[in-house]
């Protein structure tokens, strides 16, 4: 071959791949979304070919998803993919393109995912898969979308949610374990209370024994101790059943059903009916709203604030107690910490006109075994209000008081009236 014709050739040949790797770069900017055109020289002249089938802003859009996205023809070839999809299979965008999306599928899935595809032929359709690539499993959830007339194709939009199911397999084991936990903290206290019961009774039957037989006998300091010791059993065994009651406080969806706050409250109020009168006490009630609740539970925390309102009244003056209710406006349940958003509140009101307290210790008598009053003045154990904000929040509520010494104490409950939106 002559000099000539060689570097004719070897011209001809730079020529080619030049034009390849225009070619080349032209592809890669398609796939991209960075260009909307693109020219090629064509018997010495510049053709523009515009692309039809697309718009830009929309390319570099689906480029940017952080989610899959792809376009398949009928038969289930993958024709488009945008980088995340191969970033997600951890495949070559090469190889993505031109293979059957079932490639990418686990077996498991394979049939599902063909019945949902035929009806996205003519429509729409979702649901969860799980992929397989490289033997590593992907759990996902794809949308299924027929893009006819205007393109012969598929779109497939795919999210990842490989997060999601490890958020849930770890939320199903901590609920697993808190639920064992639970049913050994009420199985301890269940053993305890009869435990503790046992040598409290024998303690108040001895004293009650020596009390009546030896009575005459006894020097007064005798019977004054023995009359601290029958106190203090009675004490001791409030206390325990008030413990084994705290324990016993459970959550359980299906305990919740339509509950009529009024039949529950007047139920309270005849069990009163003794102390009121003892207190000359006043009972001012408006209608309560019906809501799903625990029944036992609303009627343990209203017993509890009700019982609160008598026995905290203040000495020489009839006690007044006002109980009301009202629907929360959506901002105030915004404003309050802890509340679903998304449901209905009411605000139940428990006011007395008692002794009171400073309002610093509006929080300090929600805790368990805290008494602001000297065990002296009244009979407790300080289990009651930690029960009742234990209730209030099991059933997605909160619980707060106002308080002025010697004027009296509100307490206000919040309570959805239904437990899902």
């Amino acid at each position: 071959m002559s000099n000539e014709n060689s570097a004719a050739l070897l011209s001809e040949i730079g020529v080619l791949k030049t034009h390849l790797q225009e070619a080349e770069e032209a592809i890669e900017a398609i796939r991209n979304g960075s260009v909307d055109a693109f020219a090629i020289r064509k018997d010495g002249k510049p053709e523009v070919y515009t692309l039809q089938s697309l718009d830009y802003a929309y390319r570099v859009l689906i480029e940017k998803f952080s989610e899959g996205a792809l376009n398949l023809t009928r038969e289930g070839l993958i024709v488009y993919s945008n980088g995340y999809f191969s970033e997600l299979i951890n495949i070559p965008h090469a190889k993505v393109t031109g293979a059957h999306i079932l490639d990418f599928v686990s077996p498991d899935y394979r049939e599902q995912f063909r019945e949902h595809f035929t009806l996205a032929l003519h429509g729409s359709c979702k649901m969860e898969i799980t992929l397989l690539v490289n033997n590593r499993s992907i759990p996902v959830y794809i949308s299924l979308t027929s893009l006819h007339p205007q393109l012969t194709t598929v779109g497939m939009i795919i999210t990842d949610l490989s997060e999601k199911k490890q958020n849930e397999q770890l939320l199903r084991a901590k609920n697993l374990e808190l639920e064992r936990l639970n049913n050994s903290l009420e199985q301890f206290a269940s053993i305890a209370s009869h435990d503790l019961q046992e040598p409290l009774r024998k303690i108040k039957t001895f004293t009650s024994l020596l009390t009546q037989r030896f009575n005459d006998e006894l020097p007064d300091k005798a019977k004054e101790f023995l009359n601290k010791i029958w106190v203090s059993s009675e004490r001791m065994s409030l206390l325990i059943k008030d413990v084994l009651n705290f324990s016993r406080i459970v959550y359980s969806a299906n305990m919740f059903i339509a509950t009529d706050l009024n039949q529950i409250l007047n139920n309270i109020l005849q069990d009163f009916d003794m102390l009121v009168l003892e207190k000359e006490a006043s009972i001012r009630k408006n209608d309560l709203p019906c809501l799903e609740a625990i029944p036992v539970q609303i009627n343990q925390l209203f017993y509890n604030l009700v019982g609160n309102a008598l026995k905290f009244s203040k000495e020489g003056r009839p006690a007044v107690i006002t109980i009301s209710s009202r629907m929360l406006l959506p901002e105030e349940v915004a404003k309050n910490a802890g509340l679903n958003k998304q449901l209905s509140y009411t605000e139940i009101s428990f006011k007395d006109n008692g002794i009171g307290f400073e309002q610093r210790f509006a929080e300090q008598i929600f805790a368990i075994f805290e008494r602001l009053n000297h065990k002296q003045q009244s009979s407790g154990t300080g289990i009651g209000l930690a029960l009742c904000r234990k209730i209030a929040e099991q059933h997605q509520g909160r619980i707060r008081a106002e308080s002025h010494e010697s004027i009296g104490t509100t307490f206000y409950v919040l309570l959805p009236l239904k437990q899902n939106a």
